[in-house]
């Protein structure tokens, strides 16, 4: 595998007001631990605003491209319940793509390694 088709996701969850954050996590949960057995999959990290606890970033990392996550990872079935069920806890969805510049302390990534 050639790291430098490393992508990284930064999916970002606005919850409605008082939406109950742990039947949103409750419903995500399954759909992560299926997702962490992909094998292009490297790791993933939700995130919780301290400012905005209404606000929810998951930092993930796919060994594979942009377009490869979107035709073949994006799509699964699997997928399809939870985000549905999501839905009603969300007033937005959104997801950025990037690719890692540099990393201090771990070489998970396709980055730099800084020092």
């Amino acid at each position: 595998m050639n790291k430098t088709e490393q992508t990284v996701i930064i999916a970002r969850f606005k919850l409605k007001a008082n939406s109950d954050k742990q039947a949103f996590f409750d419903n995500l949960k399954p759909l992560f631990d299926t997702m962490s057995k992909e094998p292009t999959f490297v790791n993933g990290i939700v995130h919780e605003n301290v400012d905005d606890p209404d606000e929810i970033v998951l930092y993930e990392i796919w060994n594979c491209s942009k377009e490869t996550w979107l035709a073949e990872e994006e799509t699964k079935s699997y997928r399809q319940g939870p985000y549905t069920r999501a839905a009603e806890f969300l007033l937005s969805r959104e997801l950025g793509f990037y690719s890692a510049f540099g990393e201090w302390g771990t070489t998970i990534t396709a980055g730099k390694h800084f020092s």
